[in-house]
């Protein structure tokens, strides 16, 4: 920025100079080259004193010049100094050091600049340091109601559980499968509430190579003790699809399948490939598909689309969505041909060290 400007204040004082100097040379010329043609002489009587005229001219010139280059350069710095000090210092904020707000006394605009700058400082520090008190003050909360929560409902659900081992009324019976029905359930919205907040902590992955290939049998086979597994196809090319990953990058699978086997009556396809330095997989069903104006917002927490009566938390995707992003990598959703929804996650295959 320094030598734009100071090229910038250059080019505005010496570029006059220069017209007004060609100027004055020039009618002087003329002025001479009349002079001698009233006085009937030659023109190369009166070069001498043109020459020595434009010598002085340029002399003069040079020393404007000088003193208009020392002028700039304290000009520029009186602007461009504070203006930079005042950059460096916006970008250690944004890396989270308030604290080196530069002191400038110029007198003028600058100094009231900079002394908005230093106020925004104070206020920006401050809300950081309530918001970070805020989040660990939720995390705390967060995480003794879940413990304790799921403390409750696992003596609910095990009472329960007895109850409905020496109950032999029918009608008691169906009662009390409902409410261990939904204390499972309750405990799935607990386990996922804490996995959440555990990815957003920034929960450190253990990276190693594996190949997606045998993830996806295992998480197929996981679906064999429902009887869903046999309406899973997976389409996985003969060479190994490795990624560095983490074993975590399974609960991603198991969401999109198990959402696809849930939203569709066909069957769910499963492809794997490789894409460069990424590895893609894909999940297709054949269900009643996502609006355009939904395919953003479903992953995010808590937020479900209402489809068929299908239960559900509301979290899964969010969770799948942190854990591809913690690994590096992106995942989306795109329509299905003829019908349906194409879930697509991306992985890097090597991560920097």
């Amino acid at each position: 920025m320094f030598h734009k400007v100071f090229l910038l204040f250059l080019l505005l004082s010496i570029l006059p100079l220069v017209v007004v100097g060609t100027r004055i040379t020039l009618l002087n010329y003329r002025t001479l080259e009349h002079i001698s043609q009233e006085m009937n002489t030659s023109m190369e009587l009166f070069l001498p004193m043109f020459e020595r005229t434009l010598q002085e001219g340029v002399t003069y010139s040079l020393y404007v010049i000088i003193i208009v280059v020392i002028v700039a350069i304290f000009f520029t710095a009186s602007i461009v100094g504070p203006i930079e000090r005042l950059r460096r210092a916006a970008q250690r904020m944004s890396e989270g050091d308030y604290s080196s707000v530069p002191e400038i006394k110029t007198g003028d605009e600058l100094e009231d600049l900079a002394r908005a700058f230093g106020e925004m400082a104070e206020k920006l520090e401050r809300t950081m340091k309530e918001l970070e008190l805020a989040h660990n003050q939720k995390r705390v909360f967060l995480d003794i109601m879940c413990h304790d929560l799921s403390n409750y409902l696992s003596i609910i659900g095990g009472f329960t559980s007895l109850l409905m081992e020496e109950e032999r009324s029918k009608e008691r019976r169906e009662v009390l499968e409902v409410i261990n029905k939904n204390v499972r359930r309750m405990e799935e919205v607990l386990d996922n509430a804490r996995r959440l907040a555990r990815l957003e902590r920034g929960t450190a992955l253990e990276l190693r190579e594996r190949d997606i290939r045998e993830l996806l049998l295992v998480v197929k086979e996981l679906f064999s003790q429902n009887g869903e597994a046999e309406r899973i196809r997976l389409e996985l090319p003969e060479e190994e699809v490795t990624a560095e990953v983490d074993e975590i990058v399974e609960d991603v699978f198991l969401n999109l399948i198990s959402n696809a086997l849930k939203y569709s009556k066909d069957e769910v396809v499963v492809r794997a490939e490789l894409r460069g330095d990424r590895v893609r997989v894909s999940v297709s069903d054949y269900g009643p598909g996502i609006p355009d104006e939904h395919k953003q917002t479903i992953f995010e927490r808590f937020w479900r689309l209402d489809r068929g009566g299908v239960k559900g938390t509301g979290l899964g995707l969010a969770i799948a969505k942190s854990i591809v992003e913690l690994h590096g990598g992106r995942i989306w959703v795109e329509d299905n041909s003829p019908r349906g929804s194409v879930f697509i996650v991306e992985l890097p295959r090597r991560h920097a060290d």
